[in-house]
């Protein structure tokens, strides 16, 4: 009994093993969805994103959603949590609200899709730049499973001060010197990072001998700078008349709300301008009635600079006439020239004190800048004195001497005539007989 036993269990294992195999079908999974926080950036166009500033408000935060698995996401939501710098804020029954976190509907989403949520945000203006971490909280249920499924990602948020940086500096005028008015500074500005810096305002920060050439001429609107462009701005600027020559480097800002951030440094050139001594004036003294007074007054160039065709004119009111402008030509450094004045003096002019300017024109660099500056020179109009009564000595003196010469030359010689004649008119002809007396 014991062996029949294992016989029939043998034979029923060998039958089992000598069947036919077939494979049994395989079992389908179940498919997941899987949605993602892809990218994020700002603005509404990923080709040609902007950067958010300190200050910036009603900025586009866009999000891009993808689900990654192989089925189809119910329900959708995003809810973005926000904190400072970055606020989202909105209006409910006139009342401004700030919103700690907002919840926005992307809806289902099929197996390889993407979706785009945004967000209307502002940036404080005391921000940092830097980049900060905002948790996203991202819900939806698989189609197949009707799981709920919540996860929370952290997303990066960029705010910086922009990439803008200067890439050359003109100035028209060439060359500025001391004492010269609206000078055209052409600093070219480009953006150099990789997204589209939006309303850009710069500034020109002026320090002495730098000054404005009229209100606003040192701060520019530019608007949008899209990345990798460059584009050239005007400032207008003066020069202070004691500014010393020499290399200046002025600050150029870009203008975020109330704060100034610093683009770089715009450097400027100060040339040396020719500079004159008034050495001496003579005479400095005139009078009421004075006609044809010759004042010299001696100048001396003292710059290392050469000033070309120098022109000088006595700057004086009405009550003094004459020859009032000297062309001195080429006044080299370190050489002095004189220029000579005929000046005549109203007799009614009243005596005292009088500065009057004493103008220099002239030009530099082979008469490529025509240059000027008036010195002050003081002239003295006192009552009396030789040059008010030279004409009236020098009348005297010369009805003296007419008279001279008539009593002692002319009036002699007609006396002689005189009496000659008359002896003529009593002599007797040859061969009269002379009257009977």
């Amino acid at each position: 009994m014991r062996t029949r036993t294992i016989v029939i269990v043998l034979l029923v294992l060998l039958t089992v093993l000598c069947l036919p195999r077939h494979e049994l079908p395989a079992v389908q999974a179940i498919g997941v969805a899987d949605v993602i926080e892809q990218t994020i950036y700002w603005g509404t166009d990923p080709t040609n994103p902007l950067t958010a500033h300190p200050g910036d408000s009603n900025i586009v935060l866009s999000i891009v959603l993808a689900n990654i698995g192989d089925d189809i996401a119910r329900n959708v939501t995003v809810t973005m949590f926000f904190q400072p710098p970055v606020d989202y804020s909105y209006v409910n029954n006139g009342v401004l609200i700030n919103a700690t976190s907002w919840t926005k509907q992307a809806g289902d989403m099929d197996a390889g899709t993407t979706f785009t949520i945004t967000y209307t945000v502002s940036v404080e203006p005391q921000a940092i730049p830097g980049v900060y971490h905002y948790a996203l909280q991202i819900a939806f249920k698989s189609a197949r499973e009707l799981q709920q499924i919540n996860k929370t990602v952290l997303v990066d948020v960029p705010i910086t001060f922009g990439e803008l940086h200067i890439q050359s500096t003109v100035t028209d005028p060439f060359k500025t010197f001391p004492d010269s008015y609206d000078n055209t500074v052409t600093v070219t500005i480009a953006n150099s990072g990789n997204g589209l810096t939006k309303d850009v305002q710069v500034y020109l920060e002026l320090k002495l001998p730098f000054e404005l050439s009229s209100s606003g001429s040192n701060e520019i609107f530019l608007g949008n700078l899209p990345a990798g462009q460059a584009t050239p701005v005007n400032f207008h600027v003066d020069v202070a008349p004691n500014a010393t020559f020499g290399q200046y480097y002025l600050t150029l800002d870009q203008v975020l709300g109330s704060q100034l951030i610093p683009i770089g440094q715009v450097p400027l050139y100060v040339a040396e301008k020719a500079r004159f001594a008034i050495l001496n004036v003579t005479p400095d003294i005139l009078h009421p009635g004075d006609s044809a007074v010759v004042v010299t007054v001696q100048v001396q160039n003292i710059a290392t600079v050469l000033a070309e065709e120098v022109r000088v004119e006595l700057l004086v009111g009405n009550d003094i006439t004459g020859t009032l402008t000297d062309f001195l030509s080429d006044i080299p450094p370190g050489q002095n020239r004189t220029a000579i004045f005929t000046l005549t003096v109203d007799p009614s002019m009243p005596t005292g004190s009088y500065t009057v300017g004493l103008r220099f024109d002239w030009t530099q660099d082979d008469n490529q800048y025509a240059l000027d500056h008036t010195y002050l020179v003081t002239l003295n109009v006192e009552g009396g004195g030789y040059t008010t009564w030279a004409p009236i000595i020098g009348g005297l003196i010369l009805t003296i001497v007419v008279a001279y010469i008539l009593v002692k030359k002319v009036l002699p010689k007609a006396k002689a005539v005189a009496k000659a004649r008359a002896a003529a008119k009593t002599a007797t002809p040859p061969g009269s007989t002379p009257p009977a007396k």
